[in-house]
């Protein structure tokens, strides 16, 4: 792991659908409908088995960034054993979290100058004093990076001034992430109202900005999607339609040069989280 310690900033970014699982079923969920489906590809291994690939990485690329979603990354069995070993040799790592399960064993064994916690409110699930009393808890524990999402689905974006106010109350923001996908009838994001764009701070350009098909793009080739059943896609956006190789296998190698983006929309702007090559003393500014 020599070549991890040495790696100052992390030049490959690894984001990791752990599997497609999750203890909630959340209306405006990317998966609602799919969970059945799409939970076939889950495959599970052992903390010593995937620890065994990440090390394979680390030899490969040093140290890596990790963002790690799913589903719910803490329903997989083993996660907090698994994050406490792998943080060990790649961070920093962000997961994205419900709050539901394990943060008082979580907060116990990994640390928090590696690992953070991005915590997903959902109004259909979390009354939101108790979901700040978690928040609170998880501040008062160390763990101060990461942030509190919010989707703005069209039946709770009335409830986001008051939502705001309570978080503010506490030092803390929210991230608002505009929906996506269909809602009575309109697609969204373009189906909000002026009212609701400027609710959200959306512009004009909102989408305009989202839109880089036939511009160079380092997915796949300074970062990659992990999937739940081992395969590396360049992106969320491209998916299983551009499959890079196995994580498992032995041979897995990024691509070796960036290649033109050719999606139409991409809301989680992978191209931004590159280094600059000219600047790489600046080559941790786009860490969360």
């Amino acid at each position: 792991m020599e070549k991890a310690a040495q790696n100052r900033h992390p030049q490959v970014r690894f984001t990791w659908n752990i599997h497609w699982s999750c203890n909630y079923r959340c209306s405006y969920c990317f998966f609602e409908t799919h969970w059945e489906e799409y939970g076939k590809r889950n495959v599970y291994k052992s903390v010593d088995e995937w620890m065994g690939y990440w090390e394979r990485a680390a030899e490969l690329y040093g140290r890596c960034f990790i963002t790690i979603n799913g589903g719910e990354p803490f329903t997989y069995p083993g996660f907090v054993d698994l994050i406490a070993r792998l943080s060990r040799v790649h961070w920093p790592i962000n997961i994205t979290t419900n709050t539901s399960l394990h943060l008082k064993e979580f907060v116990k064994k990994v640390d928090p100058e590696r690992v953070s916690l991005s915590v997903s409110y959902h109004p259909e699930y979390h009354r939101v004093d108790d979901f700040l009393e978690k928040v609170f808890f998880l501040r008062q524990s160390g763990f101060v990076g990461g942030c509190v999402n919010f989707v703005a689905h069209p039946n709770h974006i009335g409830t986001l001034p008051a939502l705001l106010e309570k978080f503010v109350g506490i030092g803390e923001s929210l991230k608002v992430n505009p929906f996506i996908g269909e809602h009575a009838g309109r697609r969204y994001p373009d189906g909000y109202t002026p009212e609701q764009k400027e609710i959200l701070g959306m512009r004009d350009s909102w989408m305009d900005d989202k839109r880089h098909k036939g511009m160079l793009c380092r997915a796949g080739n300074l970062s990659g999607l992990l999937l739940p059943n081992g395969n590396v896609a360049r992106c969320g956006q491209i998916g299983d339609r551009h499959i890079v190789g196995s994580f498992f296998d032995p041979k897995f190698r990024l691509l070796p040069e960036p290649l033109p983006c050719d999606v139409e929309f991409c809301p989680c702007d992978e191209w931004k989280v590159v280094p600059d090559e000219k600047e790489p003393e600046n080559a941790g500014a786009w860490l969360p």
